[in-house]
């Protein structure tokens, strides 16, 4: 699953969302970038196992097609998704830095997910400048890691479904630690690309001016504020955030916007152990009536993860063991987009 961490300073901190093999689930669980005093080489990898269940009529497979997590074949297109699809995932994070000490920049590469709920994970490279008091600002270009499969024609009923690539490229500008407050901008955009898009196809009453309202090629956009606060010993650290999304997709029945608060809470137990948890509720807005409905779709999302860390495990220094659960859900008013992911993971986490 998905593994997002961010390093803080003398005490080398660091939060750990939900990481799988490039795809996954990501808790959005942050800490203030710190680079380093020095020149030279710095970074982190998280290894482990987990376990990932998916309930969707969208999805086919995920991880470059290794792992299935949607039925081939449906027999209506009005229901929510007939169970759960999934199974052992492996997990594997990790970023590697070098940091010119000089001028305070430093050039990184790295893995991430973007969305838990459609899988998109992308490798990214990009800088971060120290900008002294002004805080920390960064840009970075990502590109999809390992392809998710989606349906070609996910409406196509009694007969085995098709299954085609969907990747993603894009760019992310944040700025952190403005005027050396708790606060944090981020902006990315990614463009969608739908290898075989055929939605509708199978629909012989629709038109083709209708069967374009489905087309799921197009652009996303994220902007979102996040405010740190934490204790002076820093053992509680809470930072809440707002998320505006626009999924300019080029089938307006499938394009949608909207906002989505968040919650992160950080708590250091002692030396060794660190508890995180995330919650989140969101609500989207569909721009056009779908036309194999006839209706505007809505959703809300919501998603709840723990991670818990031991670090130091066996007497090992600069290694921590984690453990994350996560429950994700969104749930639509046509009831065939319903989708949910839950996981389980276990890794062993190293900075160098």
């Amino acid at each position: 699953m998905v593994l997002k961490m961010f390093l803080s300073n003398a005490k080398k901190d660091f939060t750990v969302g939900a990481l799988t093999l490039g795809l996954g689930i990501a808790a959005s669980t942050q800490a203030a970038v710190i680079l380093p005093e020095k020149s030279g080489f710095s970074g982190y990898f998280n290894l482990g196992v987990g376990g990932v269940s998916v309930e969707s009529n969208m999805l086919a497979s995920i991880m470059s097609g290794n792992l299935d997590v949607g039925d081939k074949e449906i027999n209506n297109f009005t229901d929510s998704p007939n169970g759960s699809e999934g199974g052992a995932i492996p997990v594997f994070n990790f970023e590697v830095s070098y940091t010119f000490a000089s001028t305070r920049t430093q050039l990184y590469v790295g893995n991430l997910l973007e969305d838990f709920l459609s899988f998109d994970t992308s490798t990214i490279a990009g800088v971060r400048q120290d900008v002294g008091r002004a805080g920390l600002v960064g840009a970075s270009l990502q590109r999809t890691s390992f392809d998710t499969q989606v349906w070609s024609d996910p409406y196509l009923t009694d007969a085995k479904r098709k299954d085609t690539d969907r990747t993603s490229k894009g760019f992310r500008l944040y700025w952190q630690q403005i005027m050396g407050s708790g606060l944090e901008l981020r902006y990315s955009t990614s463009e969608i690309d739908i290898d075989e898009e055929r939605s509708g196809q199978s629909l012989s009453y629709l038109t083709s001016q209708q069967r374009k309202l489905l087309d799921r090629n197009g652009d996303v956009n994220r902007f979102q504020v996040s405010y740190e606060l934490s204790s002076d010993n820093k053992a509680h650290i809470l930072t809440p955030a707002l998320t505006y999304v626009d999924r300019d997709f080029d089938g307006k029945a499938m394009a949608n916007d909207g906002g989505t608060a968040a919650l992160n809470y950080i708590y250091q137990h002692n030396e060794r152990w660190r508890y995180v948890l995330n919650a989140s509720y969101g609500d989207l807005d569909f721009k056009e009536a779908n036309p194999i409905y006839d209706e505007k779709d809505s959703a809300t999302n919501y998603g709840i993860s723990a991670t818990v860390f031991y670090t130091k495990p066996f007497g090992w220094k600069d290694w921590s063991f984690n453990a994350t659960a996560g429950w994700f859900d969104e749930d639509h008013d046509i009831d065939f987009y319903d989708n949910s992911v839950s996981l389980f993971t276990v890794g062993m986490f190293r900075r160098f």
